[in-house]
Parts: structure tokens; C-alpha cells; sequence
């Protein structure tokens, strides 16, 4: 199967780590099978994640998997990276496309099924949903589950990554909705062994009968 025509498997990093730690967790989830790391680091300073990215972009770049930027528009474009996904607090979708021009990746962070048909119109190129299960990142809020997922999925003509508590158990009923593909943290980069962590989701997504109704791009 083509790379650009499967389910794909993004890591998000914590925002915890430091430089040396995370290239290696980086370099080992590559070899596993990520198609996309998401440098996220919510209160660091531009400068600090334009640095952490120059540092992971030459790995990133020849595994042919994409680098994206968590909120950050103009580190993206400083660092020529694949993408910028942004979140709540960042630049609204329209405003960062016409920053990104049309060729750049753009992502958007959504939690509803009008939220996520507005990020659509506004020049998303894909969207993530969640939190689906639950999961340490959000405690004491109840997960959307695999039928709000569904719902989404079926209301956008654009990919949709899940996102939250999803694990090699709980993945089959994620796919089965149709989605692009998923989006994890802890699974991944907090795993004692990154590579065989991602490969274990890799795997299990290679080898589902379902597929995704719309695909994002690799590289």
C-alpha cells in the first residue's frame, strides 16, 4: 500500500523533553512507522522550538515523514516544515492560511461536529478530534468516544485524525470509523521502547481491513 494512501500514525511530543532526549525518541519512533511528529511545547518561547525543530528536521526529513508545528505559524514557515496544527489560542484557520499559503499542511485541534465542518470552510486541510477514550492528558473530562468520531467523520470531505487514549487494544473501533489515522503522546513517546511502541500501532493499522475515507499526505 502506498504511504500516501494508508492510515497515519502522528506522535505529538509531551513538551517535557529535552533536545538530546527527544531526538532519540524521535529517531526511534521514525523507525517504527510514524508518519508525522507534531513539535508541541505550549509555553516555550519561538526561538527554543524553531532550535528543537532545526535539530529534528534532518531525521524527520529523510524517514519521508512530514514535521508540523503546533500553533506556531511563523516557526513553520521559518523552518520550511510540512505543517502547523493549531490549537484553540492560536491564529483562527483563515488567517493562518493566507500566512501559509495554499501548499502548506494545515491542521486544526476541533471537539465538535461544528467545529469541525467551520475549520473546513475556513481552509483546514485536516482535522483532529477528541479526546476519544480516556486518557491522563484530559482527567476528569468525559471522553467523545468512537461515535462522536463517526460523527465527524462523516460530516467534513477532509481527513480527521483521532486523538486521545487510543492504544493497540482500542485502535480497530477507531479505524472502523473511517478516519485518517491517529494521533498520540504518551502511547509512544512515554513507552520504554518508542520503535517497538510505534511499530505495534503500525502494524495494527497495516493490517486493518478498513480504510481511511480521506488521506493525508506523507512527505
Amino acid at each position: 500500500m502506498s504511504t500516501n494512501q494508508r492510515f497515519q500514525l502522528h506522535m505529538i511530543t509531551d513538551g517535557m523533553k529535552q533536545a538530546e532526549e527527544l531526538r532519540v525518541i524521535v529517531a526511534k519512533a521514525l523507525h517504527g512507522g510514524v508518519d508525522a511528529i507534531q513539535l508541541r511545547y505550549k509555553s516555550a518561547p519561538a526561538l527554543d522550538i524553531y532550535l528543537l525543530g532545526e535539530i529534528l528536521k534532518p531525521a524527520i526529513d529523510r524517514s519521508g515523514a512530514n514535521l508540523l508545528i503546533n500553533d506556531r505559524v511563523d516557526v513553520a514557515l521559518a523552518l520550511n516544515a510540512n505543517g502547523v496544527h493549531l490549537a484553540g489560542k492560536s491564529l483562527p484557520v483563515d488567517a493562518a492560511r493566507k500566512a501559509t499559503g495554499p501548499n502548506m499542511l494545515l491542521g486544526c485541534s476541533v471537539h465538535s461536529v461544528d467545529e469541525a465542518k467551520r475549520a473546513e470552510e475556513l481552509g483546514a486541510g485536516y482535522i483532529t478530534y477528541g479526546h476519544i477514550f480516556t486518557t491522563n492528558s484530559k482527567p476528569g473530562l468525559p471522553p467523545r468516544g468512537v461515535e462522536g468520531l463517526q460523527e465527524v467523520v462523516d460530516a467534513v470531505s477532509i481527513p480527521v485524525l483521532a486523538i486521545g487514549g487510543i492504544t493497540a487494544e482500542n485502535i480497530d473501533q477507531v479505524l472502523a470509523t473511517g478516519c485518517a489515522g491517529i494521533a498520540v503522546i504518551g502511547a509512544i513517546s512515554l513507552d520504554r521502547d518508542p520503535e517497538a511502541a510505534a511499530r505495534l500501532l503500525r502494524e495494527k493499522m497495516d493490517r486493518s481491513p478498513h480504510k481511511p475515507r480521506f488521506c493525508l499526505p506523507r512527505g
